[in-house]
């Protein structure tokens, strides 16, 4: 009897710490920080933590820096003329500069592997190292942005911009007309959107809209 004990008690043990490393899956996981961002006089510096390397981007003559930010894999800097980003790793600094017409932004938001910001033109975002935009109409008025570690959703009062750090882009769904937006919540990879009338769930590893509606009864 102690011996099947014994042996049982073994394999439970054996099963704990098969699970204790066990690879989180990329829902579950927290990244650390993996670089950060300095001004230097005119340089901008991104440091690579995860690599030891550093990015250098040397500002314009008069361009002033309006916020930087860093977390987990994402750093981000708005200047009066342009939005850089890099990534650990990356050969260089990737910049998206304002149109003729277009304002210039002080703030984004800024998750660890997507950043996000909105200017009266288009809703930009930087996520793998690379930028993706969508436009924004001019009577449509954007009402709510947010982002996760892997998704995030630009709400106008016309639809919802769902964007895909996996997949890449951006990728729409329509609003009703007379449908209100009453919660928006971004966790992982998934956005979920509470309306008057429906939920909306964007999945982020497959950049789908699902809807369900809702019973008010």
């Amino acid at each position: 009897m102690r011996a099947v004990l014994a042996v049982l008690a073994t394999a439970v043990l054996a099963g704990f710490a098969a699970d204790a490393q066990r690879a989180p899956s990329t829902d579950d996981l927290v990244l650390e920080d993996l670089i950060t961002v300095q001004l230097v006089g005119r340089d901008l510096v991104a440091f690579d933590l995860e690599g030891s390397g550093r990015l250098v981007e040397r500002l314009e003559i008069d361009e002033r820096v309006l916020f930087t930010g860093a977390r987990g894999r994402i750093a981000l800097a708005l200047t009066d003329r342009r939005a850089l980003g890099a990534t650990p790793r990356s050969s260089s600094w990737q910049a998206e500069r304002y149109r003729v017409s277009e304002s210039p932004v002080e703030r984004a938001e800024l998750s660890q592997g997507l950043a996000l910001l909105v200017t009266g033109q288009r809703a930009l975002a930087f996520f793998d190292g690379s930028w993706a935009e969508e436009g924004i109409g001019p009577r449509e008025q954007v009402v709510h942005a947010q982002v996760g570690p892997g998704a995030g959703v630009v709400v106008t009062d016309r639809r919802a911009l769902g964007v895909s750090a996996q997949v890449g882009g951006f990728f729409a769904t329509s609003l009703r007309v007379g449908e209100d937006v009453e919660q928006v919540d971004a966790v992982s990879s998934i956005v979920t959107i509470t309306t008057s009338e429906r939920t909306l769930l964007f999945k982020g590893t497959s950049a789908r809209w699902i809807e369900h509606r809702r019973n008010l009864r």
